[in-house]
């Protein structure tokens, strides 16, 4: 241990009296480990830390899945929950929930709306969360019946109730009617994960008999002696009986389980593992930069240690010393590292879209992530040092005291080694590149992708009337149209309008429909986006009629009695009718809305539905005063008018009516934030793992040239031009440059592979990233090493054969 202290603190000592040095080095070190532990948290706290509730791995997801239609959503309907509840084996529990809107009156200030989960009864039973406050729901609750309760999220007892522990017990106004606030949530119970309040749903609802209406997330406790396997054979089972009961709305729909964990989190494992990946080559990089210094500092401190193993030192004395150096930095290094993942990571995942990314709230540097940040600055310490230490071990006493220590085989060696090096960073560096470039070009691709509608100056307002509102479909359809004709009133509007599943807003209404004349069978296959709109939608949007006609006022519920009608879009048309024109055929939608076969009266263009980078998918529109849904987007096209103007004039309509306000590009950006946030991190990583290699080539050329000051001075002496020299030395940059192209090449094709799934609109192997890349990097090399060349060229041949 003595000997151990004495050469540790000979380590720092030597690394005091090269401060420069030593700070490049750590901070290097820094940002390769930061970025390292950074990501490695988000991807530990997402897809590796247990969800947290009890017996996690016990919890399985629903999903609904029908090959016909090439669907699959991750949901049941109610009525099909129920028969599961009431049939499956496999169970502890089952529980169900359905996200809604609802408005909340807070005394003496404006409404506000809130997400609330509508659950059913077994849903806190089965997450085994106690309440941080209060209690859950009592199977009695569960009915029209009784008393109204609801339970707060953490969230939303501090942000509107204070936190205050009296709040058990309060009455508070949702949707008009009073509800007793019974329990709140502890913080980390977020299911769905974007909830204010949880509200039971009861068991004599309509909804309860509804099969098509997939949208309830089912969630189920096995067992203790159930698996995974066994339960998926008794929900296939049970999937198969109900499409033989009941064919009309079941057949062709299976249901699939998945452990809950993945079932959240699946969707970022791709994304994540290709940021590691990333972030891991760059800290190669800046390894392979610090081997790079450490060569050239062993080089200059070859004299210094030639001397030590003179008087006695031993090699191994001396390599264990430079191996101390290295761990110093390293560790030095990946501590400052941790302070900037620390500091970052918060930033980050405050600026996330809340319920966008999956635990985005858990993202934090903790115990694991210490741990790991600890490990990877002891490896790359390891790593890094290797080679100065190989290059002591084999150093010649004698060769280097008698050439002054500039030249022999360790500086031989030095000089081979740091060439490899530079091949290595170029390499690595052209992967990094090609990843990012990729998916720059990507996203430039998808933001320039057609949405089928203009979204500038349209303002969006999700609304949500309460049921005390109105006691049938004609009174709702003659409210919403109370609230547009209040907007339309204001100066500076210039369309407004309103649609049940909105484009890129996050809400996507999916039903079934039969086409007149086809088997029931065969109309089952087909589902289409829902759009309740009204009258006005196609011209606020400015969606192009491909045939046919827009609505019109007389498509009112009057008319639906006699001759309800539809609009659909080009794909929906094309997938129905091929070439034959569809105006007059008719369609039948889900009985509630309207009994009779609908007239097809227009086609019009495609939009995105969900994101800019989705295919154009089925829709079908229906006009609003026919078929009211129970909440719908508001969208206003004006000029110079405040959204604040826009909200007052609606609640003239509704004085207690909330709302949620955007504007549609707001919706765009956050469809495109996962693309935009992977380019970005690729982006940031790239520039690093550039500036990185840059700085390395620029520094090892620099050394080439001080150790080789001499020969260059006898090159000179016998009628070399600056200019020689200075070919001579960018040739040598361009030939180490040109073997990390080649090798990159081939390691930028296939990793780029992994992207596959993440382009919109490019190929893994674009051959203009490719190369534009082959031209790019070269011509960094060579800026970097001309410098060098340019003092190298500019010696003077007396000065350079006197330089030691």
């Amino acid at each position: 241990m003595t000997i151990f202290l004495a050469e540790l603190t000979a380590a720092c000592r030597h690394l005091r009296r090269a401060p420069a040095f030593s700070a490049l080095a750590i901070a290097m070190l820094a940002l390769g480990i930061g970025a390292n532990v950074a990501i490695f948290s988000i991807f530990q706290s997402i897809l590796l830390r247990p969800l947290p509730y009890p017996e996690q791995e016990a919890l399985v997801g629903f999903k609904s899945v029908n090959a016909a239609k090439a669907i699959t959503q991750p949901a049941l309907s109610l009525t099909d929950f129920r028969d599961f509840k009431e049939r499956a084996q496999s169970y502890t529990a089952l529980g169900a929930f359905r996200p809604d809107f609802i408005g909340y009156a807070p005394q003496g200030a404006e409404p506000i709306q809130l997400v609330c989960g509508q659950v059913t009864e077994e849903f806190f039973k089965v997450l085994a969360v106690s309440p941080l406050l209060g209690r859950v729901f009592k199977d009695s609750e569960f009915s029209y019946g009784a008393e109204r309760t609801v339970v707060l999220s953490q969230t939303a007892w501090r942000r509107y109730f204070e936190e205050r522990d009296d709040v058990i017990g309060r009455s508070i106004m949702l949707n008009d009617e009073p509800a007793t606030i019974i329990g709140v949530m502890p913080a980390e119970f977020r299911e769905p994960e974007f909830a204010d309040v949880w509200l039971p749903f009861p068991i004599e609802a309509p909804e309860n008999l509804v099969r098509d209406s997939r949208f309830w997330a089912t969630i189920g406790r096995l067992k203790p002696d159930a698996t995974l396997g066994g339960a998926q054979a008794e929900a296939t089972t049970l999937a198969t009986a109900l499409a033989t009961e009941y064919p009309g709305t079941n057949r062709g729909w299976g249901v699939t389980l998945q452990p809950l964990l993945e079932m959240r989190v699946g969707g970022m494992r791709t994304t994540l593992l290709l940021l590691i990946g990333a972030v891991g080559l760059v800290l190669l990089i800046a390894c392979v930069n610090l081997a790079n210094l450490m060569l050239a500092r062993g080089v200059a401190r070859l004299q210094e240690l030639a001397v030590r193993l003179a008087l006695g030192a031993t090699p191994h004395t001396l390599a264990r010393g430079v191996m101390l150096e290295s761990l110093l930095l390293a560790l030095t290094g990946g501590a400052l590292g941790i302070v900037l993942a620390a500091v970052g990571l918060p930033a980050i995942a405050h600026r996330l879209p809340a319920g966008l990314i999956p635990r985005s709230q858990t993202i934090s540097v903790d115990s694991t992530a210490l741990a790991f940040a600890v490990g990877i600055s002891i490896f790359t310490g390891l790593v890094f040092g290797l080679l100065p230490a190989w290059q002591v071990l084999r150093a010649n006493v004698n060769e280097t005291l008698k050439s002054g220590g500039s030249r022999g085989a360790s500086g031989r060696f030095a000089a081979q080694a740091q060439g490899a090096l530079i091949s290595g960073q170029v390499a690595l560096t052209l992967v990094v590149l090609a990843g990012a470039a990729l998916l720059m070009k990507s996203l430039l691709t998808l933001q320039r992708a057609p949405l089928g509608f203009d979204a500038s100056n349209i303002l969006t307002l999700r609304i949500s009337p309460p049921q005390a509102r109105w006691d049938n479909f004609q009174q709702l359809g003659n409210y919403y149209e109370t609230v547009l004709a209040e907007v339309q009133r204001e100066p500076g509007v210039l369309n407004v309008a309103l649609n049940s599943s909105a484009p890129l807003t996050g809400i996507t209404l999916r039903y079934p429909f039969w086409v007149e004349g086809r088997p029931v069978e065969e109309g089952n296959a087909d589902e289409a986006v829902f759009n309740s709109i009204s009258t006005d939608y196609f011209k606020t949007l400015r969606i192009p009629l491909m045939r046919g006609r827009f609505f019109e006022t007389s498509d009112d519920m009057n008319a639906s009695k006699n001759r309800p009608v539809c609009i659909i879009n080009q794909t929906l048309a094309k997938r129905l009718f091929g070439e034959a024109d569809p105006i007059g055929r008719r369609i039948r939608t889900l009985p509630w809305m309207v009994r009779s076969y609908r007239e097809i009266v227009g086609v019009v263009g495609d939009v995105k539905q969900d994101s800019q980078g989705d295919d154009a998918t089925p829709q079908l529109y229906v006009p609003q005063q026919q078929s009211p849904w129970f909440f719908s987007t508001v969208l206003v096209r004006a000029n110079g008018v405040s959204a604040a103007t826009i909200q007052n004039a609606m609640r003239r309509a509704d004085p207690t009516l909330t709302m949620r306000v955007n504007t549609l590009e707001e919706h765009l950006a956050r469809s495109a934030t996962q693309p935009r946030l992977r380019t970005v991190l690729f982006g940031m990583f790239a520039a690093v793992a550039l500036g990185l290699s840059a700085f390395g080539i620029y520094a090892s050329m620099a050394f080439t040239v001080g150790q080789r000051t001499r020969e260059i001075g006898v090159r000179m002496a016998l009628g070399a031009t600056p200019a020689d020299i200075l070919r001579w030395v960018l040739v040598r940059a361009a030939v180490f440059a040109g073997i990390g192209v080649a090798v990159g090449l081939i390691g930028a094709v296939a990793v780029t592979q992994f992207l596959r799934g993440v382009l919109y609109g490019v190929a893994p192997a674009d051959p203009l990233v490719l190369g534009t890349l082959v031209l790019f990097l070269p011509a960094v090399v060579t800026l970097a090493a001309f410098f060098p060349a340019l003092r190298a060229s500019l010696l003077k041949p007396t000065q350079a054969l006197q330089h030691e």
